[in-house]
């Protein structure tokens, strides 16, 4: 069963969570070096935390409502805003991408904070800095590489605990606001500041950036 049939079984969006574990089939599609994919599932992180969320699904059959399926997540959205003063997430846009054989709804979801989105999708992210992520429970491993596959120095941690890191369970294409310095096993960079962890088959997911 597709992510929108199970979204209709469920008759309503799940926090996104139903979203979340089906829609990485695609990111999984990205592998390798070579030209990067368009159309691939997107977190992207700016350097307060906030998160920005693209989502691509197949969306080919006849009966698929985009009208249905926006009208979803907004009562889902609305219905986690309305335990905050102000607005935490929004669907910014929702649209349908035709090609030759098939189209696909492309969802962009922006998230406050992100923890607003660990919550919303029950997922575990977490962006801050070794300390702070040490303080929350977190355990930042050792054994993360670089680009060129050199293992992270014994002392780096310790001597570099103002370095921030994201922590993440979810399996989209990362976008961060510094540059990646040491990473998960299995990453496959795109650039400074862009990462596929398609390939990572660790259930978490670390990468520790330039700041």
């Amino acid at each position: 069963m597709d992510f929108y049939s199970k979204l209709a079984a469920k008759g309503s969006f799940n926090k996104i969570a139903a979203l979340g574990s089906i829609v990485f089939c695609l990111a999984a599609a990205v592998t390798g070096c070579g030209p990067q994919k368009e159309n691939v599932t997107t977190m992207t992180i700016d350097p307060e935390g906030k998160v920005s969320y693209v989502i691509y699904e197949d969306f080919s059959e006849d009966y698929y409502d985009v009208s249905e399926l926006s009208d979803m997540t907004q009562k889902e959205i609305a219905e986690y805003n309305s335990e905050y003063i102000s607005e935490k997430i929004a669907l910014e846009d929702t649209q349908i991408i035709d090609n030759e054989d098939s189209s696909l709804v492309k969802l962009t979801l922006t998230f406050d904070s992100y923890s607003d989105f660990s919550n919303f999708n029950q997922e575990s992210l977490f962006y801050g800095t070794v300390k702070e992520a040490i303080e929350s429970g977190y355990t930042v491993s050792t054994g993360l590489v670089d680009k060129d596959g050199e293992k992270l120095p014994d002392s780096y941690l310790d001597d570099h605990e103002e370095k921030h890191i994201i922590i993440t369970d979810d399996r989209a294409r990362i976008k961060t606001p510094y540059n990646i310095e040491y990473m998960s096993n299995g990453i496959t960079l795109n650039g400074k500041k862009e990462a596929d962890i398609s390939a990572v088959t660790a259930d978490t997911v670390q990468l520790l950036l330039s700041k």
